[in-house]
């Protein structure tokens, strides 16, 4: 993937029932036929296509965990 990620970053997923694969991403919006042009060349076996943009942008922390002040699940006690 790119490294300049923005609201108009878009991934395109292969699904098969093992598992996910990203097969294609755009810094922008891509056009249908771009799309389509990548599921073409996609290797049979794929159940599902999704195309993805992000909702939200989080940077990672490096380590797996989230960064301190982040919001997600609390613990309680």
């Amino acid at each position: 993937m790119t490294d300049d990620i923005s609201y108009k970053t878009h991934i395109l997923i292969g699904v098969r029932p093992s598992g996910m694969k990203v097969l294609a991403d755009w810094p922008y919006v891509p056009k249908q036929a771009e799309v389509q042009k990548e599921i073409d060349r996609a290797q049979n076996g794929y159940v599902t296509f999704v195309l993805c943009s992000p909702t939200s942008i989080m940077p990672a922390s490096g380590d797996g965990l989230p960064k301190s002040g982040s919001y997600g699940p609390s613990r309680r006690a």
